[in-house]
């Protein structure tokens, strides 16, 4: 007999997400044929059988994630008579003198997973054994019900209240795949990070009409880089050290149904203006399909994200340890202002009046590693590029 179990599917991927089997139970399968789909935080990965054999058992159905190093599924060899002792063990004897408190303090552990508790530990509430049943019934974790007995004692009316904000906000939906890695990277970037946000507005007229923004921002931001290379970094919180980069590996943030993806374009420095749009166009549609390669989508040193596409102004962008910098652009905007350029005299003498078409930025940046003369430095030389005409 054999366990499988879930192979590392890509650098930094604790856990996937099983999206369908191709085999089942008495299944003679041979080596490299294709036995499950899984979803990885990056990419729907395909596995193959590891051998020539009988499958036995499945450790998990659609839907189900599975961690790294855990059982996938049990093989016995080709030719092996398949019985109750080649198949899944037989589950333990509950004991007859096993309280009711002790068992519900069994199944309330397993309530953490549940679609209608969250995240606690029943152990050390209390309650009543007919209060903990009526919580069992209900699936609900005791430790997230607030008391109203004496001596912080839950009651059943305690517990029929939670039932009933339950029904009538819907049911729990964990989140999986991209969301659940993303909901993740926010408490890192949350519990680590030390951010500042600097705002203002590029004069992108002369160029706006004919020009690709997105392309020209990726422009701005290695001149930026190159003025202030401190925001082209990785910072490590544990040894408070940073790694100034000299290349830059841009982080171009891709929404899509799934979920947000950062593929990383290496040596952004190094593209032409067609060429830069060619790869821009080609990682979307790898994005778009789930097809990217998991090595595409770590090791940037420096993130865009054009947030004003759909719409707002202004943003507090979060910075993803271990980079230490991040600029969103808003929605562009126009607004009047003098101008003597063409030395044309107005009525007032000034200038002439002339719309001018803004872009907003956001510049989030990592105080730990990072002053903010250097971040508006990198601005400054941002914004003053993006105001060239050619």
């Amino acid at each position: 007999m054999h366990i499988f179990k879930l192979p590392d599917l890509g650098e930094g991927l604790p856990e996937a997400e099983i999206v369908e089997w191709f085999i089942k139970p008495g299944d003679v399968v041979t080596a490299d044929q294709l036995m499950v789909s899984m979803e990885t935080a990056k990419a729907i990965v395909e596995i193959p059988c590891p051998e020539n054999a009988i499958v036995v058992k499945l450790y998990g159905e659609s839907g189900d994630i599975i961690h790294t190093g855990d059982p996938l599924v049990e093989f016995v060899e080709e030719g092996t008579v398949i019985s109750r002792e080649n198949g899944a063990a037989a589950p333990a004897p509950v004991k007859a003198s096993t309280s009711v408190v002790g068992e519900l303090h069994t199944s309330e552990t397993k309530l953490k997973e549940t679609p209608q508790s969250v995240s606690g530990n029943s152990i050390g509430v209390k309650a009543t054994p007919a209060v903990r049943a009526l919580a069992h019934r209900y699936n609900i974790d005791l430790s997230i019900v607030t008391p109203s007995g004496p001596h912080s004692t839950i009651t059943a009316a305690d517990v029929e209240r939670v039932v009933k904000i339950f029904a009538d906000v819907g049911e729990l939906v964990p989140l999986k795949g991209v969301r659940r890695s993303m909901a993740k990277a926010m408490t890192q970037a949350h519990a680590e990070v030390v951010p500042v946000t600097l705002h203002d507005d590029a004069d992108i007229t002369a160029w706006f009409a004919l020009g690709d923004i997105t392309v020209r921002l990726i422009r701005a931001m290695v001149l930026a880089c190159e003025a202030e290379p401190t925001l082209n970094a990785w910072y490590d919180s544990h040894a408070i050290g940073r790694r100034i980069i000299k290349p830059m590996h841009l982080g171009l943030a891709v929404d899509t149904q799934d979920g947000l993806f950062v593929p990383v374009i290496r040596d952004a420095q190094n593209y032409s203006a067609r060429a830069m749009r060619d790869k821009i166009n080609t990682i979307k549609e790898l994005v778009s399909q789930r097809k990217i390669a998991a090595d595409d989508l770590r090791g940037n040193t420096i993130t865009l994200s054009n947030f004003g596409s759909m719409v707002g102004k202004y943003a507090n962008p979060i910075v993803m340890p271990p980079t230490v910098a991040i600029l969103g652009t808003g929605r562009l905007f126009q607004q009047l202002a003098y101008t003597n350029l063409n030395k044309t005299a107005s009525v007032d003498g000034k200038g002439t009046i002339v719309e001018h078409t803004l872009l907003p930025l956001s510049l989030t940046f990592d105080h730990r590693s990072i002053t903010g003369g250097e971040a508006a430095r990198f601005l400054a030389v941002l914004m003053a590029d993006l105001a060239l005409d050619s």
